[in-house]
């Protein structure tokens, strides 16, 4: 009796191991066959990653500086303006920082040419970047316009995040591409960009002061970790740009000036971390957090989107700091 027990729990147990295989197996082949169906956020990233890219391929003269981040460098920095009191081309990398640093640094590197500079404008939450976390928009790039990328990662890495993804994804796949009345590409970002990469609409205040106090920035108000995989991905980037003879500076995210983060002893302790992670790895870090922190008049709709008027302020600042490390008469260096 014992051993007729033994044989149908193995049998049980094989059972339910072939039911989890082959719908492990049904996800993964479902996934794959979906991956050129991307969902509206998708859709969406993937556009402004391409614009980007257009922006920074179009033909100059001589080197050109990238200025790269998330939608704070979008909605915050002025490469028209940098170029014209500079001399030299700058061009707006700033993508959404939810896509995450190995997609930004990916789209970045076809760009690149010997001479060129890079200034990284790095949200603080980037520097907390762990591959297998559940964010939903780097999820749908990965399983859809930048499956590439996925594709390279390490095995187990592939299975925990498939198994990340909501499996609504598959549904929400199909009715975007076989809804008959609309088309995916209105999901496209409606940002009005300028040839540079610049964000344009961004005219006047739509979010208040009393939005902006409500809630300070989560990832510069607790102890900050550069994560592993933030690291390893700027340090391979780092020695990419090396190899090409691209020189790397670092500095600030523009960001509400919150009352708590100049009060409280967290947020300076992590931007000091930040700026001895940058040194560790021999990048020069361009003026001071502080100082890119502005009043609420000059925001849009967040607190790193700027309007026109911070656009302006926040870019003056910035070409001043770099005056130094360019041939711009008058600077000292």
């Amino acid at each position: 009796f014992s051993l007729l027990m033994k044989v149908i729990e193995i049998k049980r147990s094989l059972s339910l191991l072939s039911g989890l295989i082959l719908a492990a197996t049904t996800w993964v082949v479902s996934l794959e066959l979906i991956s050129d169906r991307p969902l509206p956020n998708a859709i969406f990233s993937q556009s402004i990653i391409e614009r980007k890219m257009e922006a920074a391929e179009k033909p100059g003269k001589g080197s050109k500086t990238l200025v790269v981040g998330g939608s704070n460098v979008a909605f915050g920095i002025d490469t028209v303006r940098m170029s014209r009191t500079i001399g030299e081309e700058f061009v707006n990398f700033g993508c959404i920082a939810g896509i995450g640093p190995e997609i930004i640094l990916s789209a970045l590197r076809p760009s690149l040419s010997e001479g060129d500079r890079i200034l990284f404008c790095w949200e603080y939450g980037l520097y907390r970047f762990k591959r297998r976390d559940q964010n939903i928009t780097y999820l749908n790039l990965l399983f859809g316009p930048q499956r590439e990328i996925y594709e390279n990662y390490p095995f187990l890495d592939q299975v925990v995040l498939s198994l990340r993804l909501p499996f609504g994804h598959l549904r929400d796949s199909l009715m975007t591409h076989l809804n008959p009345y609309a088309d995916p590409m209105i999901y496209k970002c409606s940002w009005d960009f300028d040839a540079g990469g610049n964000v344009r609409s961004n005219a006047g205040v739509v979010t208040s002061e009393e939005e902006l106090l409500k809630k300070s920035l989560d990832a510069l108000c607790t102890e900050l970790i550069v994560s592993s995989e933030a690291r390893k991905t700027i340090m391979d980037f780092l020695g990419y740009c090396r190899a090409m003879n691209v020189e790397v500076l670092a500095s600030w995210p523009n960001l509400f000036a919150h009352p708590s983060y100049l009060k409280n002893q967290i947020p300076r302790e992590n931007i000091q971390r930040i700026r001895e992670f940058w040194e560790d790895l021999s990048v020069p870090v361009i003026g001071k957090a502080e100082d890119s922190m502005l009043g609420s008049e000059f925001f849009h709709d967040t607190y790193y989107h700027l309007n026109t008027k911070g656009v302006k302020k926040r870019t003056d600042l910035l070409i001043e700091e770099l005056k130094p490390w360019y041939a711009v008469p008058g600077a000292e260096g």
